[in-house]
Formats: C-alpha cells, sequence, structure tokens
C-alpha cells in the first residue's frame, strides 16, 4: 500500500502494548496431516507487528494443523511489492502470503494468484468492502484484521468530547490540531465527503474531488502540524503542544492507558477503517496450505485472538468473537465506518496529491 511506512511505524509505537497467548481451542481445526516440512513463508508488516504474529498466532495455527510457519518481515511502501515481482521472473515464490492492503492488492495483482474462495469456509462472515477482486472478478486479497484512525482530543483541554468530524472545523480547535498530511492515507477527502456532502457519491468527479479539497483546507486555521511522522505527533501530544487531531484509536488507547489525558472518538460518521489482507503469491508451492492458513484467521476465536494480540479489529462480527466489550472497544466500534474510496486514490491518485498540496499551500 502507498502508505505502509505509516503503518510500520504505528505497530513500532504499539511495541510497548502487551501482548497475550492465543487461547486453546476446543476442538482441533482440520485432521492433523503429514505436510512437508518446508514451511509456509508469511510476510507481514515489520517491527513488533510481524513479532506479536509470530510470537502470538503462528505456533497455535502449527498446533492445530501441523503446518510450520516461518515468518518474514516486509518492508514498506511499493519496493516490497516489486521485489515480489522480480522474484517471479525466476518462477520462484520470494513468500507463500504477504500481507496488503486495498491498494496493494489493486497496484499489484499480477503478483498475486486468485483464491479458492469455496476453501474459505469462513469468508461468509466477511463484509464484501473487505474483499478484494480483480478485474476478472477473481478473490485475490482477504482482511483478516482492521484498524481506525478516529478523533483524538486531550480531556484536560477539551472536557467534552466531539461528536462529530465536522467539530474538526469548529474554532475552538484554532491552533491546536495535528493531522495526517498524506492525503492517500489520511482519507480525508473521505471524511469530508461522508461529513459534509452526503457520501462518496461526491468522489466521483473532479469537480466533486476539488469540492472535497477545498473544504478539508479550510482546517489550515485549526491545524499547526500536518504530519507524515507520526512519532513527531505523538510526543506532541503526549507533551501538550498539540491537543487533538487525527489519529489511530488503538495507539492513543495506549497513549491514554500510560496516564496521558487522551480519548479517542468514533465521530457519528464514523471511524477510518484501513485494513490488512493476506495475498498468496503467484508461483508458490504451498497454495492448499496457504488457504487453510488464510481460512484459519478468520475463524472467530482466531480473530479474537489476533484482537488480544495486536488491538487490531476483528473484520467479523462482534458477535461471532469471544470478546468482552471492553476489549471491543479498545481496538473498534459498532458505529458503520467510513470505507476510504480506494479506487479514486488508485485512478486519479497522483492528480489528487498534486492538488491537494497546492490547496495547502493555497494556490489551488
Amino acid at each position: 500500500m502507498a502508505k505502509s511506512k505509516l503503518k510500520i511505524e504505528r505497530r513500532q509505537i504499539l511495541s510497548a502494548a502487551p501482548t497475550t497467548a492465543v487461547a486453546s481451542l476446543a476442538s482441533p481445526y482440520v485432521l492433523r496431516r503429514a505436510w512437508a516440512d518446508v514451511p509456509l513463508s508469511v510476510s507481514s508488516y515489520g517491527g513488533s507487528f510481524e513479532e506479536t504474529l509470530a510470537l502470538d498466532i503462528y505456533p497455535q495455527f502449527t498446533q492445530d494443523t501441523g503446518i510450520k510457519v516461518q515468518s518474514i518481515s516486509q518492508s514498506g511502501g511499493n519496493s516490497w511489492f516489486d521485489s515480489l515481482r522480480l522474484s517471479q521472473e525466476s518462477g520462484v515464490a520470494q513468500v507463500d502470503v504477504t500481507m496488503c492492503g486495498w491498494q496493494g492488492a489493486e497496484g499489484w495483482s499480477d503478483v498475486f494468484v486468485p483464491i479458492d474462495t469455496a476453501k474459505i469456509t469462513n469468508l461468509s462472515t466477511v463484509p464484501e468492502y473487505l474483499i478484494h477482486k480483480n478485474r476478472n472478478d477473481e478473490t485475490t486479497a482477504i482482511a483478516v484484521m482492521a484498524w481506525f484512525s478516529t478523533f483524538v482530543t486531550n480531556t484536560d483541554a477539551f472536557p467534552d468530547p466531539p461528536t462529530s468530524w465536522a467539530d474538526a472545523w469548529d474554532p475552538k480547535f484554532a491552533d491546536t490540531m495535528g493531522w495526517n498530511g498524506t492525503i492517500d492515507s489520511s482519507y480525508l477527502i473521505d471524511i469530508v465527503a461522508h461529513t459534509f456532502f452526503n457520501g462518496r457519491a461526491k468522489m466521483e468527479t473532479d469537480e466533486g474531488l476539488n469540492a472535497c479539497m477545498a473544504k478539508a483546507a479550510e482546517l489550515t486555521s485549526n491545524v499547526t502540524l500536518w504530519y507524515r511522522d507520526e512519532d513527531q505527533f505523538q510526543s506532541k501530544l503526549k507533551s501538550g503542544a498539540l491537543t487533538a487531531g487525527q489519529y489511530y484509536h488503538d495507539v492513543t488507547q495506549v497513549i491514554a492507558r500510560d496516564g496521558f489525558p487522551m480519548r479517542s472518538t468514533f465521530p457519528k460518521e464514523g471511524g477510518v477503517i484501513d485494513f490488512g489482507s493476506w495475498a498468496i503469491v503467484k508461483d508458490t508451492l504451498m497454495m492448499s496450505q496457504a488457504e487453510i492458513f488464510i481460512d484459519y484467521c478468520l475463524r472467530p476465536d482466531v480473530q479474537s485472538s489476533i484482537t488480544r494480540a495486536l488491538w487490531t479489529t476483528p473484520v467479523i462480527p462482534k458477535k461471532l468473537t469471544d470478546l468482552t466489550d471492553e476489549e471491543f472497544d479498545k481496538a473498534s466500534s459498532e458505529t458503520p465506518p467510513i470505507v476510504p474510496y480506494y479506487e479514486i486514490y488508485e485512478s486519479k491518485g497522483e492528480w489528487i496529491k498534486e492538488r491537494w498540496e497546492k490547496y495547502l499551500q493555497g494556490i489551488a
């Protein structure tokens, strides 16, 4: 995805969060088979994110199925998918299963092999917008975890929580806010479309996109930091130099847990959802094992375990999990999310980024 670097930084921020071991399962997932000793190689975003999956999720999968897993840390941005494509030129898969988001699945669809959804028995519990299909209507990536960006505020500076994303434009937030300045990872256009223009239909024309960006640019009187470095914004939140803005819900939970007066609010329009999906790399010799692995990650008990380990939100309905209300609220909300209009960022991405920079500079 275009914003993989941000995700990796975010996972490093969460490195202090405690992880919990996967709960023992009541019954075996599949009959144990005499799989070859060659492990299934699975790559995911680096740092504590990959380390936590390797420690808390993969061993239970091996115990249940007999399939060994080799955990690999993937680099950020387009370079990772470029490396997968280059390795395929020699007919050898660099890894068997890789993590991606919508933009990664869309931009490098030739790198992935279609998934036989008939073998993903738990797929029916996953919303359609979390299932990526290529131009031939073949499923190429399936989300197994998600996360939200929300409206965060300092409780000392703002005792009353915001109720809408529209509150961010209120003069009371003048010179107090930080906001992700990378337009195709902040999804600020989507926030504006859902808050002021009745939804994503406004984003379907250049005129509509310009209207959304013009409204978004009005935030410049309140936003003093259009950040690209999450650590920079986090340090300002902790010091009190900035007291509001757009940030990740789960990271804010960690900050609050550590004693800082911060809250995360899901506005009535919804938090902005983003997600990590598994895709199977072409030329893998482990297709059956890869499909079993993806199906395993969608099991309700495993979804609960992933949430407890990483504080990501499950991609299946809460009622199917055994998460407590407290555990679920640390990672998610039952308010319907704002789902980014990913296709627009793929088809008009460069134009959007160029226009947004002009709006920020006041020359649009």
